[in-house]
Formats: C-alpha cells, sequence, structure tokens
C-alpha cells in the first residue's frame, strides 16, 4: 500500500457525490478544501482513471504519491500519517516506472 496526495478543482460541487464516496472508500483524510490522502494498493495512474470518469470536463485532478519527506502547518494530516499503520505504506517504493 502506499499512501497518495489527491488535489481538485471542481466546479460543479453539487454533481461529485460519487466522487466524495469513491475518495472516502480509501483509508482517508480530509486535509484541506480540496486535498485528500488516501492509503490504496494502486498506481497514482490507476487511481486517477478511478477518479476521472466522476468529474466533469474543465475539472482539474492531481495525483501524487507520497514519500516519508513531507511537511504540513494547520493541517489535521500529521496524526493520520504519523499512524503505525501508515509506517509500511510511506516506507514502501514502487517498482514500477
Amino acid at each position: 500500500m502506499a499512501i497518495y496526495s489527491i488535489a481538485y478543482d471542481l466546479f460543479q460541487p453539487q454533481e461529485y457525490q460519487a466522487f466524495y464516496e469513491c475518495l472516502e472508500a480509501f483509508p482517508h483524510v480530509h486535509v484541506m478544501d480540496s486535498l485528500w490522502l488516501v492509503q490504496a494498493n494502486e498506481e497514482a495512474g490507476a487511481l486517477r482513471d478511478r477518479l476521472m470518469p466522476l468529474i466533469s470536463g474543465g475539472d482539474a485532478l492531481f495525483v501524487s504519491r507520497v514519500s516519508q519527506d513531507w511537511a504540513g502547518a494547520g493541517t489535521q494530516c500529521g496524526e493520520w500519517l504519523n499512524a503505525p499503520e501508515r509506517h509500511q505504506a510511506l516506507a514502501s517504493r514502487s517498482t514500477s516506472a
């Protein structure tokens, strides 16, 4: 498993219930208005491909793997990232290029 940062700009928020339900299906923390951290067995591209059908044209989506080198201020993600069940996810490395 790995930890991914998912950032987005959605322009019609009332139409995105399935998008949010998909994010909530993963172990997650909602870090800021348009930023979530999720723990998943998938690669970044696979997560993007899973989420893209759930947003509208003109919206933006960015998925990036989180490493052990992270920093934050004024968010609730530190406790979530530092939980023992996340240690392996942050330490593991992807083998795909």
